[in-house]
């Protein structure tokens, strides 16, 4: 098996080598030509490997350096196409039309490779499917599998491996390549219901807001040469900020609702009860089997997570899911923050948080609200004020959707488009 990376001196680009190497793939590691590309590639050339940092605190596995033995790492576009059954894009979302006409431009289309998209954001195959063909194989995360920090050209700190990962299979799989991917990614719960993924944009709910509301005052902690906290400082802290997120979150859950897509924490329906009896489950799963395998934790608790992996829950739900962060009824965005260990250490905002999560997240969330006449005024608030304050039309160059019509939009994000395979 062989494995390509398009995109592998990005910070998860390199968690995504490292534990591929990990686990004796062969991997070819793509780096376009820029400074911190040619860095990459040579310092990971020179020591034959990469450095894998861990937290002290995780149990079972230390820090340690994985040598790249057959595997490669280099900028030749034919190289990796010639060389890879799957293709994972391991950079932010707005880029991916660019790449993968670059993929295109280098012959992916004729060996049909499947593409895997780590960060996929809202919406971005029906933009594939318009370079690459309609049917084309993509697997969409719902988040990046990994917690991560590019330390240095050469290594890569893993943070959390996030619990309860999601997927979607759009477009039309040979069952061999299913199989592939299900190889690959064991603990990841798969579905052909794209809304899962798209719509479980948690990036644009939780970036955006925070970063554009608190600007004035992230830059004055930069000025002054301080570190400042994006999550606990620029949300937990702030109850405004947390009232507009919440707000967008509501949007984000009211379109899934209204195409009558399975919801937790919608306003119309919160289904309280039935998210604690799931989770109670898992929970006792995990604690009667007392599992140490990441792999084979989450292979057992499967059964008990089919029914949230084809849903769209709520920021607070997903870090019940994701982090573990135990769902109150009722409970603000600001508290649940506050409680997660994640967000407690240092994270500082970073650039991409608009540069990706306006384009590909709020951009289409908002034309989707106006095709089916949902209240968006915080996503249209948000939106407006980035524009007014970095003056760019993120409309215009965003994932704005008139290109599709709204029947296919529907289609899409339900799984009507595609014969279903057997997953």
């Amino acid at each position: 098996m062989k494995i390509g990376i398009y995109g592998a001196s990005t910070q998860s680009g390199k968690a995504f080598l490292a534990d591929f190497l990990l686990k004796g793939y062969n991997v070819y590691g793509y780096a376009r030509s820029s400074q911190r590309g040619l860095e990459f590639i040579n310092e990971v050339n020179k020591n034959n490997g990469i450095m894998l940092e861990r937290p002290d605190d995780i149990i079972g596995e230390k820090s340690q350096f994985i040598e790249l033995k057959n595997s490669k790492v280099g900028n030749d576009l034919e190289k990796l196409i010639d060389y890879s059954d799957i293709i994972v894009i391991s950079h932010p979302s707005h880029y991916v039309e660019e790449t993968v006409t670059k993929l295109k431009e280098a012959g992916m289309v004729e060996k049909r490779i499947p593409l895997v998209l780590g960060c996929s954001r809202t919406l971005t195959p029906p933009y594939i499917w318009s370079i690459l063909g309609m049917d084309y194989p993509v697997v969409c995360f719902s988040t990046l599998p990994y917690s991560s920090k590019s330390l240095s050209p050469g290594s890569v700190l893993i943070k959390r491996r996030k619990k309860n990962l999601v997927a979607s299979l759009e477009g039309e799989f040979k069952d061999e390549d299913i199989d592939l991917i299900k190889q690959i990614f064991p603990q990841v719960l798969y579905n052909q219901i794209p809304a899962s993924t798209s719509l479980g944009n948690i990036g644009a709910v939780f970036h955006v807001a925070p970063y554009v509301l608190n600007y004035e005052e992230i830059k004055e902690y930069e000025r002054k040469g301080k570190a400042y906290s994006f999550y606990m400082q620029g949300i937990a802290e702030k109850s405004d900020v947390g009232k507009c997120i919440e707000a967008i979150d509501q949007t984000r859950l009211n379109i899934a609702y209204y195409l009558n897509l399975s919801v937790f924490g919608c306003s119309f329906s919160p289904r309280e009860e039935r998210w604690k009896e799931i989770m109670n489950k898992i929970r006792k799963a995990q604690l009667e089997e007392n599992i140490d395998n990441i792999a084979n934790l989450k292979t057992l608790k499967q059964d008990y997570l089919k029914e949230i992996s084809t849903a769209v829950f709520s920021a607070q739900h997903w870090l019940d899911i994701t982090y573990d962060v135990r769902r109150i009824e009722g409970e603000s965005i600001c508290s649940a923050i506050r409680r997660t260990p994640t967000y407690q250490k240092m994270s500082v905002p970073q650039k991409r948080y608009v540069e990706e999560d306006i384009p590909t997240g709020l951009v289409p969330l908002e034309a989707l609200a106006k095709r089916f006449n949902i209240n968006h005024d915080e996503i249209t608030y948000i939106i407006d004020l980035y524009d007014e304050k970095f003056n760019v039309d993120s409309r215009a160059k965003g994932r704005n959707l008139e290109k599709f019509e709204t029947e296919f939009l529907v289609k899409y994000l339900t799984g009507g488009l595609f014969k279903h395979a057997p997953i």
